[in-house]
C-alpha cells in the first residue's frame, strides 16, 4: 500500500476543521442505522413533552427525545440492536416496550401510557414486540427493501462465506454464478459483467463503490474472494427501489450492512470448513466425456472476539478470516499426431501437459473500537484490510508458463464522532479507502507463443494495475420532529470525496506471437502468422473531488399517510479526464472521418470528440428528485399501499476516460508476418525474419517504420454520468406473523456508456462478409477509430412478490420467499460494431432478462438440538446471444430487422432434456449443538445442489447465412457447483 497522501492530510484538516465548527451535534446516518418514530397519547390526547428514553440492552447506551405539542417523537441514531423504549409523561405515567430494531428501518412504535406496560402479547402491540423475540417491521416506507438478519447469514448454507450472496433473498437481485467474479446485479442494468456497476454497497456507511473498474464494489472485478469478512458483519439491507436521497452512486440498488461491536459481555467465535473434490460429484461434460475431476481443496477458517475494556463505555470487536484454496488445473495439448509432428523441433509438449496447481489465498483483518463519552457523544474507530494472492489463467491448451498473479488489496480506515445535541442529531464521518487490483504476469521473461488447436506457452501478454485512494468526509444532520400539517422529520447531508485514480493496462506488454496451420495460406508452425504488442507508457493518472448534497423530509400527515420526500445532487470535479488534450495527429483523423462520412450521407461530428484541456466542463446537473407515499388504509400497520418515482444518478467508470489517454500513450499493434512478403486476405504483410521473434525485433521492426497503426479511441467532451428513472407501486399485507408484498417496477436506464466504429462506410458491402455490414474506410495515421457515447438505454418492468415469516425461538421455523417476474430489454450491447448508425440499433433482450426467479428459504428447529435450513433457487436461466447471420445478403432492411443481442434460451433440445426451470439449485445445513466447557460447539454439514441438478451456460448461439446448425441452443458448459459438501464446526463463547 502508498503511504498516505499529504494532500489528503491537508485537506482533512481544513475540512475537519469546518464542519467541527459548524456542526454543533452528530447522528448516524441512516445507511448505517434505524429511527423509531411514533406518538404518545393518553387516553386517545396527544401527550406533549413526554420524555422517551431508548437503552440499548447489549451496551447500556441511552438515546432521550421529547414528544412534540402534538406528542409526536423521534430517535434516530438508533444502532440496530435491542432496545427497551421507555416513555414517561410530564404527570409520571410509564410505559415501556421492548424492541429489536435492523439496519435502515424508520419503524412507527406508538405508545398509549393508558394501557400502563406493554404486555408480552405480540398482537396487542403492532409492529412491536415484547421481550426481543422479534424485530421490528417497517411498513410505513415507499422503499422497497429487504432485510437480512444475522440470524440467516450465520444459519443458511453457502460454499464460500460471502454474506452477499444472501443479496438474492430481495426480489430483483441476481448473482453472478462465475467463480472468479463474485459480484451481484439488480434492476435491468447489464453494463459490466452480470450489470454490477451501478449498484453500491455501504458497510457502517463507508460506500465500497468503485470508481474506476467494473464490478460494482471495489475489489470485485475479478476475484473468488469476498468483500468483507462474513464474521464481523451483523446484518444488512437490500434496498432495490425508491431509496432514499440519502444514498449516492447507485442506479439500480444499495446494500447498507453493519459490522458487528463489542457490548458488556465477552463474547468469541473460532469456525472452520473444509471441502474437497472427494466430497464432489462430476458435472456433465466430465461424465460424458468420461474425464476425472480436478484436484480441488479449500479451508476457510478465521475467529472473532469482542467486549468491553470499560464497561457501559469503551468497547471493542476484532474478527480475522481465512479462505485458502488449491484448484488443479489440467493442460492437455490439442491437435492430432500429424499436426503435433509439425511443430518446431523445441517445441516438446511433454513438458507443458499435465496437472498444476492454482492457488488462491485471502485474508480478511477487522477491528473496531467504540466509546461512549456521554450520553451526548459516541466516537467509533474502525479498520479493515483485504488481501488476496491468486494464480490462475491456465488450463486446456493454455500451459502453465501462462498464468498470471492476480493481486488484489483494500485497506479502509474509518473514524466517526456521534452527538446528540439540542433540537438535532448529527454524525460527522471521515474514512480513507485505498485498493490495489494488480494481475501480474508470472513470467515477464518468455515472449507468448500460440500454437493455434495445439497449446500456448511463453508468459502471458498483459499486466494491470487499478489503484484507487479514496478520503472522505460525512456530515449528517437530522431535526427534531417538526409539527406543521403533520410531524416532518428532516435530514441533509453533505458528502465530499477526494480520489486519487492511476490505470496501468498492460496489453500486450509482453508480445504474442501467434501460429497457424493453414496451407492455402501457405502458413505452418515454422514461424509465426501474427504478432500482438504494445510499446509505450501505459499509466494514467488522475485525481477528482467527489461532491454530494441532499436533503428529504418523511413526513407523517396523520395516523394513515406518509410521504417521503428528498432530492440528491452530485458533483464531480473530474469524472472524464477533462485536463486530456487531443493529440493533432488524431484531431486530423477524427476530421478526415467526419468528412468522409458527410460525403456518404452518414453524420459525425468531430469537435465533440475533440478535447483542447479546456473544453470538456464538469456535469453539473446530476439532480435526483426523490418522491415516495404510503397509506396505512386502517392505521394499524397491517395492510399498507406504497409507491414512489425518482431519478437515480450513478457515475461513469474512470476506466473510460483513461483509455482515450491509454490509446494515444500506450500503442498496441497487430505485426502479419509471412514467408514471401505477399499480402494475404488483402492485408500487407511483413517478410519473416528469426530476429523479430522477440521485443528487441519488434522494437526494431517499429523503429523502422514497417509497424502497423494503432487504434484511436476517444469520449465525447460532454460524457455525462448514466442514471435510472424509477416508478414502483405496490400493497403490503400482514397476516399474523407473516409479512408479505407484492410490488409493480418499472425503470427506465439512460446516458449508459457504449462504444461505435467511426471509420466504417455507411454504404453497404457488396461481397463476402461485408454484405449487410460496413466496410471500414481508411483514416491517416490509425488503423480504426472507436468512440464512446451516451446513447445505450435500458427498460425493466418487474413484478415482485414476497412472504416472510422470521425464525423465532418460540417457533422454531421460519420462512422467506422472494419472486421475480421481469422483462428486460437494451438498445445497443457495450460495442455497436454491427449497424452504421447507432440510431438503427434495436432494443432487444439483455443479460439481465431472467424472465422469472424464486428464491425461497427455510430454516427449522430440530429435537437434540439440531437445526437444519436450506435455500431454493430456480430460475428460467440466464439468456445468451444469439448471432444471426441468416439474412446478411438482405440489404437494407436487414439492419431494421437483425436482433443480435441476448434472447432467452429456446427449447432444450438433443441430449438436453426440458425442464420448467433452467437453473435449479437446493442447498441445504445442518447443524448440531453441543454444550462444551465455556461455551457451545456447533458441528455442521452442508450438500450443495442436492439433487444435482446440470445446469447450463455457453449455449451456441449461432444461426449460419445457409444451412442449418445442429448445435444451435446446446451448452458447453455448467454454472454453479454438482452435488458438494462441506463439513465444519464453530465454538462460541
Amino acid at each position: 500500500m502508498t503511504k498516505f497522501n499529504a494532500r489528503y492530510f491537508g485537506a482533512a484538516s481544513v475540512l475537519a476543521l469546518a464542519i467541527a465548527v459548524g456542526a454543533p451535534g452528530i447522528a448516524a446516518a441512516q445507511t448505517s442505522t434505524a429511527t423509531v418514530r411514533g406518538v404518545v397519547t393518553d387516553g386517545g390526547a396527544a401527550e406533549a413533552a413526554a420524555q422517551i428514553t431508548a437503552r440499548e440492552t447489549s451496551t447500556g447506551f441511552v438515546n432521550r427525545a421529547t414528544a412534540t405539542a402534538s406528542g409526536a417523537y423521534a430517535l434516530p441514531s438508533l444502532r440496530p440492536g435491542t432496545y427497551e423504549i421507555t416513555v414517561q409523561t410530564a404527570d409520571g405515567q410509564t410505559s415501556s416496550q421492548i424492541v429489536t430494531l435492523q439496519i435502515g428501518q424508520q419503524a412507527y412504535i406508538p405508545f398509549e401510557v393508558s394501557q400502563g406496560s406493554a404486555p408480552s402479547d405480540a398482537t396487542e402491540l403492532g409492529e412491536v414486540v415484547v421481550t426481543g423475540s422479534r424485530t421490528a417491521v417497517e411498513v410505513r416506507t415507499s422503499e422497497i427493501a429487504t432485510q437480512v438478519t444475522r440470524q440467516q447469514i450465520e444459519t443458511l448454507p453457502q460454499s464460500n462465506r460471502n454474506f452477499l450472496n444472501f443479496a438474492a433473498l430481495a426480489p430483483g437481485v441476481r448473482l453472478n454464478p462465475d467463480e472468479f467474479r463474485r459480484d451481484f446485479a439488480a434492476g435491468g442494468n447489464t453494463g459490466g459483467g452480470l450489470g454490477s456497476n451501478q449498484v453500491n454497497v455501504f458497510i457502517d456507511g463507508v460506500s465500497l463503490k468503485s470508481n474506476v473498474n467494473q464490478g460494482g464494489i471495489v475489489g470485485q472485478d475479478a476475484s473468488r474472494g469476498n468483500p468483507f469478512s462474513q464474521l464481523a458483519v451483523q446484518e444488512f439491507r437490500v434496498s432495490t427501489s425508491n431509496f432514499k436521497a440519502e444514498y449516492e452512486n447507485a442506479g439500480t440498488s444499495v446494500i447498507t450492512a453493519i459490522s458487528r461491536s463489542g457490548t458488556n459481555e465477552f463474547t468469541g467465535e473460532v469456525f472452520g470448513f473444509y471441502y474437497n473434490d472427494d466430497l464432489s460429484r462430476r458435472n456433465y461434460f466430465q461424465r460424458i466425456r468420461g474425464q476425472n475431476k480436478p484436484a480441488v481443496e479449500r479451508s476457510q477458517y478465521g475467529a472473532s472476539l469482542g467486549g468491553p475494556i470499560i464497561p457501559d463505555r469503551l468497547f471493542f470487536f476484532a474478527a480475522y478470516e481465512v479462505n485458502d484454496q488449491v484448484r488443479n488445473n489440467d493442460v492437455v495439448a490439442g491437435g492430432d499426431a500429424a499436426q503435433r509432428a509439425t511443430l518446431p523441433s523445441r517445441i516438446n509438449l511433454a513438458n507443458y501437459e499435465g496437472s498444476y496447481a492454482s492457488p488462491f489465498r485471502q485474508d480478511i483483518y477487522f477491528g473496531k473500537l467504540t466509546f461512549r463519552a456521554n450520553e451526548e457523544s459516541t466516537f467509533d474507530l474502525q479498520v479493515s484490510y483485504r488481501e488476496e494472492d491468486d494464480i490462475r489463467g491456465f488450463s486446456g491448451q493454455t500451459s502453465f508458463e501462462r498464468a498470471e498473479n492476480v493481486v488484489n488489496e483494500v485497506l479502509s480506515i474509518k473514524g466517526q464522532w456521534e452527538y446528540v445535541g439540542s433540537g438535532l442529531f448529527n454524525e460527522m464521518a471521515i474514512d480513507y479507502r485505498e485498493s490495489s487490483f494488480r494481475p501480474e504476469i508470472l513470467n515477464p521473461d518468455l515472449v507468448g507463443e500460440t500454437f493455434s488447436g495445439i497449446i500456448a506457452i511463453g508468459g502471458r501478454s498483459t499486466a494491470q494495475e487499478v489503484r484507487e485512494e479514496v478520503l472522505t468526509f460525512r456530515n449528517n444532520t437530522t431535526l427534531d420532529p417538526i409539527d406543521f400539517g403533520g410531524t416532518h422529520l428532516v435530514k441533509f447531508g453533505i458528502k465530499m470525496s477526494m480520489a486519487d485514480f492511476t490505470v496501468f493496462n498492460g496489453q500486450n506488454v509482453n508480445p504474442t506471437f501467434t501460429y497457424n496451420l493453414n496451407p492455402a495460406q501457405n502458413l505452418d508452425y515454422s514461424f509465426p502468422s501474427q504478432a500482438s504488442y504494445g510499446v509505450g507508457a501505459p499509466t494514467v493518472t488522475a485525481s477528482n473531488t467527489q461532491l454530494g448534497l441532499f436533503i428529504q423530509d418523511d413526513w407523517e400527515v396523520n395516523d394513515h399517510l406518509t410521504f417521503n420526500l428528498g432530492v440528491r445532487w452530485d458533483y464531480e470535479s473530474n469524472a472524464n479526464n477533462n485536463s486530456f488534450v487531443t493529440p493533432a495527429n488524431a484531431a486530423a483523423a477524427l476530421r478526415f472521418a467526419q468528412t468522409t462520412l458527410q460525403a456518404q450521407g452518414g453524420s459525425f461530428d468531430a469537435e465533440r470528440y475533440i478535447s483542447t484541456g479546456t473544453n470538456r466542463d464538469a456535469y453539473k446537473n446530476a439532480f435526483g428528485p426523490r418522491f415516495g407515499f404510503s397509506y396505512d388504509v386502517f392505521a394499524d400497520q397491517q395492510t399498507v399501499v406504497f409507491g414512489g418515482a425518482g431519478r437515480f444518478y450513478d457515475r461513469t467508470l474512470f476506466r473510460n476516460a483513461a483509455e482515450e489517454s491509454l490509446f494515444r500513450q500506450f500503442v498496441n499493434r497487430t505485426f502479419n508476418f509471412s514467408r514471401d512478403g505477399l499480402p494475404r486476405g488483402g492485408q500487407p504483410t511483413i517478410l519473416w525474419n528469426e530476429a523479430y521473434r522477440s521485443k528487441a525485433g519488434l522494437d526494431g521492426l517499429i523503429a523502422s517504420g514497417l509497424a502497423p497503426n494503432g487504434e484511436l479511441r476517444v469520449i465525447p467532451n460532454d460524457l455525462a454520468p448514466p442514471y435510472t428513472d424509477q416508478f414502483s407501486v405496490g400493497l403490503r399485507q400482514k397476516f399474523g406473523d407473516w409479512q408479505t408484498s407484492v410490488s409493480l417496477i418499472h425503470q427506465i436506464g439512460k446516458n449508459e456508456i457504449a462504444y461505435f466504429p467511426i471509420n466504417r462506410n455507411v454504404a453497404l458491402g457488396t461481397t463476402g462478409n461485408d454484405r449487410g455490414r460496413q466496410v471500414a474506410f481508411t483514416v491517416p495515421g490509425f488503423g480504426t477509430i472507436v468512440a464512446a457515447d451516451n446513447a445505450r438505454e435500458t427498460r425493466y418492468t418487474a413484478l415482485y412478490v414476497q412472504a416472510d415469516k422470521p425464525y423465532t425461538a418460540d417457533s422454531g421455523w421460519g420462512v422467506t420467499f422472494a419472486y421475480t417476474g421481469a422483462d428486460s430489454e437494451q438498445k445497443w450491447n457495450e460495442f455497436n460494431f454491427d449497424f452504421p448508425r447507432t440510431s438503427d440499433r434495436p432494443f432487444v433482450p439483455n443479460g439481465a432478462d431472467i424472465e422469472h426467479q424464486i428464491v425461497a428459504t427455510g430454516i427449522y428447529d430440530l429435537p437434540w438440538d439440531m437445526q437444519v435450513s436450506g435455500i431454493l433457487t430456480l430460475t428460467s436461466g440466464n439468456p445468451f446471444n444469439v448471432n444471426d447471420n441468416s439474412r446478411i445478403n438482405e440489404g437494407p432492411e436487414f439492419f431494421q430487422n437483425f436482433r443480435q443481442g441476448f434472447f432467452g434460451q429456446p427449447e432444450r433440445r438433443g441430449f438436453i432434456i426440458p425442464n420448467a426451470f433452467a437453473y435449479r439449485n437446493l442447498d441445504l445445513r445442518l447443524t448440531k449443538d453441543l454444550d462444551v466447557p465455556g461455551g457451545t460447539l456447533q458441528l455442521v454439514g452442508e450438500v450443495f445442489n442436492v439433487f444435482n441438478f446440470d445446469n447450463f451456460s455457453g449455449y451456441d448461439g449461432g444461426i449460419p447465412a445457409t444451412g442449418f446448425n445442429a448445435n444451435f441452443g446446446n451448452p458447453s458448459s455448467t454454472v454453479g457447483l454438482t452435488r458438494t459438501f462441506q463439513f465444519g464446526a464453530r465454538y462460541r463463547f
